[in-house]
């Protein structure tokens, strides 16, 4: 290592100046935008959009995937429930030891006939025991007939992801009571917020 920065040390000393210039000019250049990049990707949260859930078996014919979202079928019995499955995977913003996780979600809950329930989970692979780290419910918001976004965090200082020792998934369940209701998911996002 000592020899190659002798090298460039030389290299640099035989320049014009117009050319030292040009090269302090580029190298910083360079370290600007990697550096801005590694931001951009640390920043990454986790997201996916509804119609991309695992459909339990026995609710595969209650769910209707369009454009991205998921809903209970309009041919599905008045009082239906459906429950969806996540796989969170380890990026660089849920890997990098945070310490505040947080649960966003855009979805659409039209009142007392539809519910949303969204619960992050960790199954923890030596153990087998799944616990349940955050928990977006929409009747702890008002409803709305359009879809709306929402979040909820563990706050400051808790304990990081870790996927070296767990594995991490979103259950989503969505109910309706009546044919009045109509629940539907999204979007979901899991990121390391650091807001502490």
């Amino acid at each position: 290592m000592e020899r190659v920065s002798r090298s460039l040390s030389t290299l640099f000393y035989w320049l014009r100046p117009s050319q030292k210039l040009t090269t302090l000019m580029q190298a910083s250049a360079f370290t600007l935008a990697t550096g801005f990049v590694g931001a951009a990707w640390a920043a990454s949260p986790w997201t996916a959009v509804g119609s991309t859930g695992v459909v339990d078996e026995a609710d595969a014919a209650e769910v209707n995937f369009s454009s991205g979202v998921a809903q209970i079928s309009g041919a599905a019995p008045a009082s239906s429930s459906v429950t969806l499955r996540y796989n969170v995977t380890a990026i660089a913003d849920l890997d990098n030891g945070g310490v505040n996780k947080r649960l966003s979600a855009r979805f659409r809950d039209n009142g007392s006939d539809a519910r949303v329930v969204l619960s992050l989970r960790q199954y923890n692979y030596n153990s087998g025991l799944t616990t349940t780290l955050l928990t977006l419910d929409s009747n702890t918001r008002p409803a709305n007939a359009a879809y709306q976004t929402h979040s909820v965090s563990d706050g400051c200082w808790t304990t990081s992801f870790d996927f070296s020792q767990n594995a991490y998934f979103i259950e989503a369940v969505l109910t309706r009571t009546s044919t009045a209701g109509s629940p539907g998911l999204a979007i979901l996002r899991v990121e390391d917020a650091d807001l502490c």
